[in-house]
């Protein structure tokens, strides 16, 4: 019985590939981020993102170069992580599948607003070695 599950278990990698057999340990999801957007009708912009566990929920932090700040409040199921977000611009959603970009931890995923264009904006967050928002602010035009 125990060959045979672990045979499932490794077909079950063959057909979906790595990143559906084992889902992202929470552990590696909490730090600081660097982030790259896009917004349609506007040039793109990055920020300093920071993320914590708080049981199964996750607190997220943005902080952008004019001083604007975001706080929003997500769940990991599987490899996306679901957020709503709210800015000096408002409230929002997003949707991140994470990933393994090389050595580093990605979060690639679309967002938007309640009102918007009807075009989802992109960010991509890419995990740092820092261990403060501040300590990345700056870096990168963040």
């Amino acid at each position: 019985m125990r060959s045979a599950r672990v045979f499932v278990v490794v077909l079950a990698g063959l057909l979906l590939g790595p990143g559906h057999v084992a889902a992202v340990q929470s552990t590696d999801l909490a730090g600081i981020y660097l982030c790259d957007g896009t917004n349609p009708g506007t040039p793109p912009y990055t920020a300093a993102v920071e993320i914590q566990a708080h049981g199964q929920v996750w607190a997220l932090r943005w902080l952008f170069p004019d001083g604007d700040e975001g706080r929003g409040f997500g769940i990991l199921e599987g490899d996306v992580l679901s957020v709503i977000f709210q800015t000096g611009g408002g409230i929002g959603w997003a949707a991140y599948r994470v990933q393994r970009g090389g050595p580093a931890l990605m979060l690639i995923g679309h967002w938007g607003v309640p009102g918007g264009p009807g075009v989802l904006a992109t960010e991509t967050l890419t995990k740092t070695k820092a261990r403060t928002l501040e300590e990345l602010k700056g870096r990168q035009g963040v």
